[in-house]
C-alpha cells in the first residue's frame, strides 16, 4: 500500500475511479494539515495525511457533514468515505467541489466580510436548531469542550514560561469579570467547532458558498461556533445568529463568545511564545455586551 508521501498517480487514478470519478486531476493547495487535497473539474478527493489529527478528522466529517447537509447546511456533499485500506492505508473521501473562493484568502470589502459573517451566524443557528440526531454507532464523532478551570490553565501557562506573571493577572482579571455573566446554563448543540475564515467558502462578491471542514464536529455548547471567528467579525456573526436563533446562546451571548475566545487563545498559548489574542480587545467585545 501506498504512503502519503508516496501517492502516485496511478494511484489517484484509481481512488477517484473506484467511486465512479473520470477527467483530468490536479493537486489543489491544502490550508491544513490533515489532508492532501486533489480535484477534477466538480470533484475534490481528500487523503488523509500522518498528522495527528489526520485520520481521526477524516472519520468525524464523514459523519457530520451529510446531517449538516441533509439539514439545509451549505456544506459540500459528501460523494463517498473510503476507510478499507486496500488502495491507501489511510481513509480519503470524495466532496462535491465548491467554484468559489477561501475567505481567509479574499481581498472582500469591509461590508462584504461582514455580510458573509452574518450569513454564516445565519448557517451556525440553523445547525444548532435543526440537527437533533447524527447517527454514529462507530463513535467517530469529536467531544467539543474546553478546559473550564482558567487559573489552573494559567498557572500551567506561567510554570512553562509561556505568560509572564503581568499577563497572568489580566487573564484572570478577564475571567473573574466573565464567570457571573455565563453562569447560565445552555443545552448542547450540534457544533462544526471550527468556524474560521479559512474554512468558509464564498464568492468573489461576498455570497456564502459553504462551510467545509467538519473534522472538529460533535456535541457541545452551541457558543464554541464562535471561538475561532475572528474577534472583529464576531458580531456580524452574531447578528446573523440572533437574527434565526434569538436567546439560544442564553442571556448575554458576547460574554459567552468571549469566555471562549479566552479559552481558546491559552489553549493556543502551548503552541506560539506570542498571546494570539489582544486582551484589550477582547475586554472592548465583552464590554459590548453589557449595555
Amino acid at each position: 500500500m501506498q504512503t502519503e508521501m508516496n501517492l502516485r498517480p496511478n494511484v489517484i487514478d484509481a481512488m477517484f475511479a473506484r467511486h465512479g470519478v473520470s477527467g483530468l486531476w490536479e493537486p489543489l493547495p491544502s490550508l491544513g494539515l490533515a489532508n492532501r487535497i486533489f480535484g477534477t473539474r466538480d470533484v475534490v478527493l481528500r487523503v488523509a495525511t500522518d498528522h495527528l489529527d489526520g485520520v481521526v478528522d477524516a472519520r468525524t466529517e464523514s459523519v457530520a457533514a451529510p446531517v449538516a447537509r441533509a439539514a439545509g447546511i451549505l456544506t459540500p456533499r459528501l460523494i463517498a468515505f473510503d476507510d478499507t485500506r486496500t488502495l491507501v492505508d489511510r481513509p480519503f473521501s470524495l466532496w462535491e467541489r465548491v467554484h468559489g473562493e477561501t475567505l481567509g484568502l479574499t481581498k472582500l470589502a469591509r461590508h462584504q466580510m461582514a455580510d458573509v459573517w452574518r450569513s454564516v451566524g445565519r448557517e451556525l443557528a440553523r445547525l444548532h436548531l435543526r440537527v437533533r440526531e447524527c447517527p454514529d454507532p462507530d463513535g467517530y464523532l469529536d467531544h467539543p469542550a474546553r478546559d473550564q478551570d482558567v487559573g489552573a490553565v494559567v498557572k500551567r501557562l506561567v510554570d512553562a514560561g509561556r505568560v509572564d506573571i503581568d499577563v497572568a493577572r489580566r487573564i484572570e482579571r478577564v475571567a473573574e469579570e466573565l464567570r457571573p455573566r455565563i453562569a447560565e446554563g445552555i443545552e448542547t448543540r450540534f457544533i462544526h467547532d471550527d468556524v474560521h475564515p479559512m474554512n468558509v467558502m464564498c464568492s468573489s462578491g461576498g455570497e456564502l458558498l459553504a462551510i467545509i471542514d467538519w473534522g472538529d464536529a460533535g456535541w457541545g455548547d452551541p457558543s464554541l461556533d464562535f471561538a475561532t471567528i475572528p474577534l472583529d467579525d464576531i458580531a456580524s456573526a452574531l447578528e446573523g445568529y440572533e437574527a434565526e436563533a434569538p436567546g439560544l446562546l442564553g442571556r448575554d451571548p458576547e460574554a459567552r463568545v468571549a469566555w471562549n475566545k479566552l479559552l481558546d487563545a491559552m489553549d493556543d498559548l502551548w503552541d506560539t511564545p506570542a498571546p494570539p489574542l489582544d486582551l484589550d480587545a477582547l475586554h472592548r467585545f465583552m464590554r459590548s455586551g453589557m449595555g
